[in-house]
């Protein structure tokens, strides 16, 4: 890892640990462990179902996704999307990203990039997903704009949702721009005669950066086709009811908290947007704190006595969502001989050879 990469992940690092801080500061830790103790953990073991099926049907759409230029069975892509989620609680600078592509890549003898460019697809769809949930959620649940979380001297308010909202929107709508631009052959044209007149530029490296741009677009092509795209989003809205309908049924197992499914989508999409924050792997701290804000901005909890409620419900969902993926990714590490020092050694080096190349 570079030095700048380095310093980078000590300062996402500190991140988490000054918003677990922030997160366990105001709640009694006999408090919090009397919590744990009337949690009915029963209700884990559909929430980890419901979890893992999630994660499946993210196969499914990512299948979707590579329709147009390779057509997977689902369960074939299964272990490649769990080995890249699980890296990615485990490593630092999303290295799960890197590590999805290569294993798919290296399995099936096909460009590193363009199986790339559909986890780039993955995210923009996940970002429109998000917001067009973000807009029905809230139809049918009121959060207070002028909701403050206190934490010592620091305050979480709801116009930081507001903001980070509309950053979401901005970072989706842009990436949305380029992918549709890449696709169209005449603007991708456009783009490779930009790299060719680049003046300090060898003619090897121009070669390069057009032979990344074409395996791209071929990433993107299933966004051509209107029922691709059309059981992309659909598979989309499921993933994320699913997620929210997970907390829901988490809920069941805490005295005092009942969700229904808006208030566990609404819950999913403020830790998500709280989580746009670059953090530690796992986003330990940012998540916890999106949980706290969530459930009292929602009033599910009072803001006095339920702040051990909304950390101990925070931190079991939170663990519950990566101990399984962890556990399955490694599993199927073990099976696809990976290591980590070769996802770190992918991540850590990024150079367009990398992405150009058929990965033995």
């Amino acid at each position: 890892m570079s030095r700048k990469k380095t310093l980078k992940f000590l300062i996402s690092c500190a991140l988490s640990i000054f918003f677990l801080y922030l997160a366990f500061r105001n709640v009694a830790f006999k408090q919090l462990i009397t919590v744990f103790k009337q949690i009915n953990y029963w209700w884990t073991i559909p929430f980890v179902i419901i979890t893992v099926l999630g994660m499946y049907i993210r196969a499914i759409r990512w299948r979707w996704i590579l329709k147009s230029r390779y057509n997977y069975p689902s369960y074939h892509l299964f272990p490649s999307l769990m080995i890249g989620f699980a890296l990615n609680s485990l490593l630092p600078l999303r290295a799960g990203e890197f590590a999805r592509p290569f294993v798919l890549s290296r399995r099936e003898k096909i460009p590193y990039s363009t199986v790339f460019a559909t986890v780039v697809v993955e995210r923009i769809v996940d970002g429109l997903t998000l917001l067009i949930c973000f807009l029905i959620v809230f139809l049918f649940v009121k959060i207070d704009p002028k909701a403050e979380l206190p934490f010592g001297k620091y305050v979480i308010t709801g116009e930081m949702l507001t903001s980070l909202t509309k950053k979401l929107s901005m970072i989706t709508f842009i990436l949305l721009v380029g992918v549709i631009t890449i696709i169209v052959d005449k603007t991708r044209r456009i783009y490779e005669l930009c790299i060719e007149r680049i003046p300090l530029l060898s003619q090897g490296i121009k070669e390069k950066l057009i032979h990344i741009l074409e395996h791209f677009s071929h990433g993107f092509h299933s966004l051509k086709n209107f029922k691709y795209v059309l059981m992309i989003m659909l598979y989309s809205l499921v993933i994320w009811a699913l997620v929210g309908f997970s907390l829901q049924v988490m809920s069941w197992g805490f005295n005092d908290l009942s969700l229904n499914f808006f208030h566990g989508m609404a819950v999913t999409i403020i830790i998500c947007i709280a989580i746009m924050i670059p953090a530690a792997p796992g986003y330990w701290g940012l998540y916890e704190c999106g949980g706290i804000f969530a459930l009292m901005a929602l009033g599910l909890i009072s803001q006095e006595k339920g702040q051990a409620t909304a950390l101990s419900f925070s931190l079991v969902i939170h663990t519950l969502q990566i101990v399984p993926i962890v556990i399955i990714g490694i599993f199927y590490m073990w099976k696809e001989n990976i290591s980590l020092k070769q996802i770190e050694d992918l991540s850590a080096d990024q150079e367009p050879s990398l992405e150009t190349r058929d990965l033995p």
